[in-house]
């Protein structure tokens, strides 16, 4: 609204002027140069979205890396894997530098591309216009007109090629978000369950429970457990060192209508 739509008006404008002015030939150049840049600017911003993507992919893994290895210390230091996280952390940050320099490089060659097309267009008028001065078709102020005009049409064509440059980043930043909110959960309710009632008291009561992990050694934590939770109450079964790191906590608080 306030870039894209002034901008095109503005074109208009200027198109009308030099037509009027100086002729078709100059208002053709013009628009020539304007769909050039505009051309080049989609073209070379929709080459380099792969480059943004694998830097995000990169970024994430690295970061995710990271939040594991610190969510792991205590394992990392009994296994004394400090060196072998450092170096995958290592690489991760290397690839994810690799991507952001192809990112910067590819916008530094967008930049340089954009400043010669229209370098090239200014240069271009700027010829004809003194062309025509010399045949004595033009004057001074003529070269200043075109010379002003078309540089007024330089600002407003860096903000066109930002916006879209902006929002073609935007959208591919927001790629991952879309695809985290299209996943479906692993655990879901089955289609026939029903919700809780408990009818006003609270308890909790186990009959029978019994836990193993699913492994070949089937080592089980707890067999026939038998107990029940009074509400209000904290109950905690911690069990013994190697059994894999078996800590439950069940708390139950003061309940909302009569279950929380």
């Amino acid at each position: 609204m306030f870039n894209v739509v002034p901008t095109v008006l503005e074109l208009g404008m200027v198109s009308v002027i030099l037509t009027h002015q100086m002729g078709t030939a100059y208002a053709g150049v013009a628009l020539g140069t304007i769909a050039t840049y505009v051309t080049y600017t989609v073209a070379v911003t929709q080459w380099r979205t792969k480059f943004r993507l694998a830097m995000n992919k990169q970024e994430n893994e690295a970061g995710a890396q990271a939040v594991e290895s610190l969510i792991g210390y205590e394992t990392v230091k009994y296994f004394g894997a400090e060196k072998y996280e450092s170096e995958r952390y290592d690489k991760s940050l290397a690839l994810y530098q690799h991507a952001n320099r192809k990112t910067t490089q590819s916008l530094s060659m967008l930049n340089v591309g954009q400043n010669m097309i229209f370098s090239a267009g200014m240069a271009s008028m700027m010829y004809m216009a003194a062309s025509d001065v010399a045949a004595g078709a033009a004057t001074v102020g003529d070269v200043v007109l075109v010379n002003g005009l078309l540089f007024q049409l330089s600002i407003p064509l860096n903000w066109i090629g930002t916006v879209y440059r902006e929002v073609r980043q935007s959208l591919v930043d927001m790629e991952e978000l879309y695809k985290l909110k299209g996943r479906s959960p692993a655990i879901v309710d089955a289609p026939e369950s029903r919700d809780l009632a408990c009818g006003g008291q609270g308890d909790i009561e186990f009959d029978s429970v019994t836990f193993a992990y699913p492994d070949e050694m089937r080592r089980k934590v707890f067999t026939d457990l038998s107990m029940t939770v009074p509400r209000g109450s904290t109950l905690a079964i911690v069990g013994p060192s190697g059994c894999g790191k078996v800590s439950i906590r069940i708390c139950f608080f003061v309940y909302r209508r009569g279950f929380g």
